[in-house]
């Protein structure tokens, strides 16, 4: 099994002394997709920190705030589609159904 990168220099990640802190299943499948991108060799991890960090940059001060892991959505989405890993349209799938799997976890406490 690779070793889980160096979570430190990712900006903002909820770390406790087991790794990263989940709120919920759809955040830790975005964060394995990254992971295991990064361990195929696709990207190095000092690249992702600075989509990330673009990401996070871009949004401070909007209100609301985004919630932390739809900034990683997006920032996944911005490195897949540079590196060419997959379709758009596959791209925009996975992410519906992710979306979709944190508006069930949401649904009870964000009225829209």
């Amino acid at each position: 099994m690779s070793a889980i990168p160096d979570l430190q220099i990712v900006p903002a990640i909820p770390l406790d002394e087991d790794g990263a802190v989940f709120n919920s299943p759809w955040e830790a499948k975005v964060f394995a997709v990254i992971v295991s991108l990064h361990q195929q060799g696709h990207f190095a991890w000092t690249e992702w920190a600075d989509t990330i960090s673009d990401e996070i940059a871009k949004d401070k001060g909007s209100l609301p705030e985004t919630p932390y892991y739809e900034l990683w959505l997006r920032a996944a989405e911005r490195i897949i589609e540079a590196k060419g890993l997959c379709a758009a349209d596959d791209l925009r799938a996975i992410k519906d159904a992710l979306l979709a799997e944190q508006a069930d976890d949401h649904h009870h406490d964000h009225a829209h």
